[in-house]
């Protein structure tokens, strides 16, 4: 093949070993699709799950690096895995978080910091 232009001479080179088409579903390991991950019952979501209950539960708590940490964590998890896997966690920790600022009003002990936290929880998980 001939470039006037340029006065050089291009050859088509040989064909490439290997495979030519994209990989397909069938060439990912089943445990790696993400179907799969996403799976209710999954460790990936499991495990995404369960790290998310330990930082909210502590930060209505009154744990404020658990707060810092929520305000992070909660919005990378519902992109990460998806708002109907996630609703189920956040009614418990808005119920989790009420029971905590009801019980603040009636206690004899009141700790303003924690029902203030637990207000913040509730903040986080109710932003659309």
């Amino acid at each position: 093949m001939n470039d006037p232009h340029s006065g050089q001479h291009f050859r088509p080179h040989a064909a490439h070993s290997g495979k030519s088409q994209p990989p397909t579903v069938a060439d990912v390991p089943p445990r790696e699709l993400p179907s799969h991950l996403l799976h209710p019952e999954s460790t990936y979501v499991r495990a995404m799950l369960e790290d998310l209950d330990d930082v909210v539960f502590s930060a209505v708590r009154g744990d404020a690096d658990a707060l810092e940490q929520a305000h992070t964590l909660w919005p990378q998890v519902v992109a990460a895995i998806g708002w109907d896997l996630v609703e189920e966690s956040r009614e418990q920790y808005l119920r989790f978080a009420i029971d905590v600022t009801q019980r603040f009003e009636t206690d004899n002990a009141r700790k303003p910091e924690h029902a203030v936290a637990a207000l913040e929880v509730i903040s986080l998980l109710t932003r659309d």
